[in-house]
C-alpha cells in the first residue's frame, strides 16, 4: 500500500485549448462577415480572451526551464 509509485499529475494541453479558441474566433470572424448582426462579435472576443489565457497559462506551466 505504501509503495505505490507516485503519479504525475496529468498535463494540461494547453496548445491545444489554444487553438481550439482560435479556431472559435476565426470562426466567429467569418460568420460576422455573412452575418448583420453582431452576435459573431462576441464569439470572437471569447475566442481571443480564451487563447490569450490558455496561452499565458501554457507559458507559466513549462517546466523546463529554469526558475
Amino acid at each position: 500500500m505504501g509503495d505505490e509509485p507516485q503519479r504525475r499529475p496529468r498535463q494540461k494541453y494547453w496548445g491545444l485549448r489554444t487553438l481550439g479558441f482560435l479556431t472559435l474566433a476565426l470562426v466567429s470572424y467569418l460568420a460576422s462577415s455573412r452575418v448583420g448582426t453582431p452576435l459573431p462579435l462576441l464569439g470572437f472576443i471569447v475566442g481571443m480572451v480564451g487563447a490569450a489565457y490558455c496561452s499565458y497559462r501554457g507559458l507559466k506551466d513549462i517546466t523546463w526551464l529554469p526558475r
